[in-house]
């Protein structure tokens, strides 16, 4: 192992300013050397450089350890100064460390994420051109675990963190592959599902839930309608959290009743603040889950909730499950008009997929319904799912009640709905769910008017 030392790039010694050179790259005995080093770099970045660091990435060479013992300390030494002369070659890299016997750290400096993509090819590329030792070729390949997040001085050591889970996945599924943590099942992320449940108690009373918020279009205007708000989970170290990844736990749990709470608490506070500022003048919609809805104290707690953030509950909008309302139709009667008796509008959400009668359409005060993207979805290509989606539109407008298109992300899906005469649409071709601060800019550089779609 003494030839390792020896071959080292730096001592743990050099100073920091070089530890921040493209032109070096460092070998840290610590990961509070490590740890300490990202954040200085990211800092001296941000006050040097208009390009963000977009990405950590951390690799190490596979079965490294056996070619030191095929081939000699002396030949693994010649074959890491080979491959840290390959890296220093690579733009776009704002830090270079050798964090381990035979792992990398890299910080990425890139404009897009096209620009993201192509440093990483070139990283990876360095691999298929055979290194040499002594007239002897030798090949080696890596295993890389990468954290995409735009990085700054308060995140970085959360990005390493999860470049290094990325890594350890990538290990121990294969190697000789890139896993970018972002694209990791939650269940990778986390130790166990009560790591999970854990974590998920504390996001709660700890503020590190948030509101998205995804608009819809009214057609016959071409302005929005109302703000959907939907909830996200930015996880300390495991980073920003998808509801699909979470939700499904916090009903099991039973975390979706407080988790709900804070949710319809949440989007009444942001509704509060923005009319305070004369901001947003739109209805905002709130999800319910079944969980909550069976509560028999929901009704009860959403009206309190209202009164207590003293917003007009005519800006809310309930969206529901069928079947949610469809398990005691006594029972869903009496919550529906009590919350509309305050004002409350409801829609039902992902309609069409059930089994339910459509009788309870008069039954139930219901103001709009939402076709489920199921059916948005293969329109163009699926001749029953445009009949759904015609007959389902054709009958709100009978009953006098909204029809909403949920899922439109392309144009010929707006074109063909528009045929079928649907008045109200939402998804990712108008804009995916957005920060609220994101909103209030968009309105901002249009003079606080009604977006508009050409």
């Amino acid at each position: 192992m003494k030839a390792i030392w020896r071959h080292l790039l730096y001592t743990a010694s050099t100073s920091i300013e070089a530890l921040t050179s493209r032109s070096q790259i460092t070998r840290l005995h610590s990961r509070g050397q490590l740890l300490a080093q990202l954040e200085h770099a990211v800092r001296k970045h941000d006050d040097t450089s208009s390009s963000p660091i977009r990405a950590c990435l951390v690799f190490d060479i596979d079965r490294y350890r056996q070619v030191n013992f095929a081939l000699g300390y002396a030949c693994g030494d010649h074959l890491l100064l080979e491959l840290n002369r390959r890296l220093k070659g690579i733009d776009h890299t704002d830090l270079l460390v050798r964090s381990g016997d035979d792992e990398y750290t890299l910080l990425l400096r890139t404009h897009t994420q096209e620009q993201l993509q192509s440093v990483l090819h070139r990283v990876r590329q360095i691999f298929d051109t055979p290194f040499t030792y002594q007239n002897q070729e030798c090949f080696l390949r890596a295993s890389f675990g990468l954290s995409d997040l735009v990085i700054t001085p308060e995140n970085v050591t959360q990005a390493f963190h999860q470049a290094e889970q990325a890594l350890l996945l990538a290990k121990q599924t294969g190697k000789n592959k890139l896993i970018t943590f972002q694209s990791m099942p939650i269940q990778q992320r986390f130790a166990n599902q009560i790591q999970i449940e854990t974590d998920l108690r504390k996001a709660i009373t700890e503020n590190q839930l948030l509101l998205f918020y995804q608009p819809r279009l009214d057609l016959s205007t071409g302005q929005i309608s109302c703000l959907e708000a939907l909830v996200r989970w930015n996880h300390p170290l495991h980073g920003m959290i998808a509801p699909s990844d979470f939700i499904p736990l916090a009903e099991e749990s039973g975390l979706i009743l407080p988790l709900g709470e804070w949710v319809l608490r949440e989007a009444c506070l942001q509704k509060a603040r923005w009319l305070a500022e004369n901001k947003l003048d739109f209805p905002i919609a709130v999800n319910i889950s079944p969980c909550q809805f069976q509560d028999d104290n929901f009704a009860d707690k959403a009206i309190h909730i209202i009164h207590q953030t003293g917003i007009n509950p005519s800006y809310l909008e309930f969206e529901i499950t069928e079947s949610s309302i469809m398990q005691n139709m006594e029972k869903t009667i009496a919550v529906l008009d009590k919350l509309c008796a305050h004002g409350i509008s409801i829609s039902i959400d992902d309609f069409g997929i059930g089994y339910s009668s459509l009788n309870y359409l008069k039954k139930f005060p219901i103001n709009c319904l939402k076709i489920d993207r199921s059916f948005v979805k293969n329109i163009q290509s699926n001749s029953n799912d445009w009949a759904i989606t015609n007959a389902i539109i054709h009958l709100g407008h009978a009953l006098n009640i909204q029809v909403v298109a949920e899922g439109v992300e392309d144009v010929g899906q707006l074109d063909i709905l528009k045929e079928t005469t649907c008045t109200t649409i939402q998804g990712f071709l108008l804009s995916p769910p957005i920060s609220a601060y994101d909103i209030e800019q968009t309105f901002h550089m249009n003079d606080n008017r009604p977006v508009m779609i050409s």
